[in-house]
């Protein structure tokens, strides 16, 4: 078979799967969906009300709420992917249709995940710029081309953080440890250049918070944040996809060994 003819057979799988998940996620009821939106809401307004009491202007911007969107979102769209990437590579779902493959489901479940943080995104800014708030970016390219990144990345740690389960097995018992700490330490509430430099150094080396300080850069008009390191997230980002691949592959041959 030709690769585009291959090419071609994948995207049609993954592209069934994803509207085979599509219905059977939200299927007979809108809360699913209504849900992807009002935890991120809820985590903004949480943090104004927590963090911002008794102050009117956040590090940058001029609201709280839109600040604290720009770090929720994106973090919280990163934990519900690699955390589905993950999930797809160690237990793949069991459809019936040989046709379909342990990474075509992962390109499903990170193509919808993905799609669906962008989604809902773009839904709570537009609330947000209804009710007068400044929620629009300044640079709408630069915040598409970095969630498309952060998109890799979080498909880069699900396959990484797979491998590390398959060939560690306990390490599953601490995955929610592990996102949480991420997720908590992401930068969503701050910005990196105003920590304090002892915790900005061992924050720093969270790739999420690269991700957030680049999105905002994008997404406010002359922002520039002095500690953002891109060449740290995409080194990571091309190594955790190239051994998360290579690992699935690996331990794909050793199962069909196994059962022949």
């Amino acid at each position: 078979m030709s690769i585009a003819k291959s090419a071609a057979l994948q995207f049609r799988a993954v592209k069934s799967l994803i509207m085979r998940r599509f219905r059977t996620r939200y299927r007979g009821s809108r809360v699913g969906y209504a849900w992807a939106i009002i935890e991120p809401l809820a985590w903004v307004f949480i943090l104004k009300f927590g963090l911002a009491h008794g102050s009117n202007q956040p590090p940058i911007g001029t609201s709280y709420e839109v600040f604290f969107t720009t770090g929720v979102v994106l973090a919280r769209t990163w934990r519900s992917t690699a955390n589905s990437v993950m999930t797809a590579v160690i237990r793949p779902s069991r459809n019936g249709f040989p046709l379909f493959g342990r990474m075509d489901q992962v390109f499903a479940v990170w193509i919808m995940d993905s799609i669906t943080g962008a989604v809902v995104a773009v839904i709570i800014l537009s609330i947000l710029g209804v009710f007068g708030f400044d929620a629009a970016p300044m640079d709408l390219l630069s915040c598409i081309v970095t969630y498309a990144c952060l998109a890799v990345f979080s498909l880069s740690f699900g396959l990484m953080f797979a491998l590390v389960a398959t060939v560690a097995p306990f390490m599953l018992h601490f995955r929610s440890i592990i996102f949480m700490a991420m997720f908590f330490t992401s930068g969503f509430a701050t910005v990196l250049d105003r920590m304090p430099p002892a915790f900005r150094d061992f924050i720093s080396w969270n790739p999420l918070v690269h991700f957030i300080e680049w999105f905002r850069e994008g997404f406010y008009h002359g922002y520039e944040c002095m500690n953002r390191d891109l060449e740290y997230v995409f080194t990571l980002t091309v190594a955790f996809l190239l051994l998360g691949l290579a690992g699935e592959r690996a331990f794909r041959r050793r199962t069909a060994l196994a059962r022949a």
